[in-house]
């Protein structure tokens, strides 16, 4: 399906009032306008198997570095001293 496009020293054919009222329903232009910014190819990520284990080993491997940084932090803090138990 190839487009052949004309381009005339004289421009574009005026459009007639009938072309100009077919295209001014509004509620189609908005539902156009969402439909090919917004809803077109998005896919909730709980919906994408692969992009939501790919978020949840992310997620994972940030806890699991945390947890080996706060362990090996941990040797260092100076021990606070401890209060006789009465």
């Amino acid at each position: 399906m190839s487009r052949r496009y004309r381009i005339s020293p004289q421009g574009p054919p005026p459009l007639t009032d009938a072309e100009i009222a077919k295209h001014k329903d509004a509620r189609r232009l908005i539902f156009n306008y969402h439909h090919a910014t917004k809803l077109l190819y998005k896919r909730p990520l709980y919906k994408d198997p692969k992009a939501f284990f790919a978020l949840l080993i992310i997620v994972l491997l940030a806890i699991f570095i945390a947890e080996v940084v706060e362990k090996e932090r941990a040797p260092d803090l100076p021990q606070a001293p401890q209060q006789p138990q009465r």
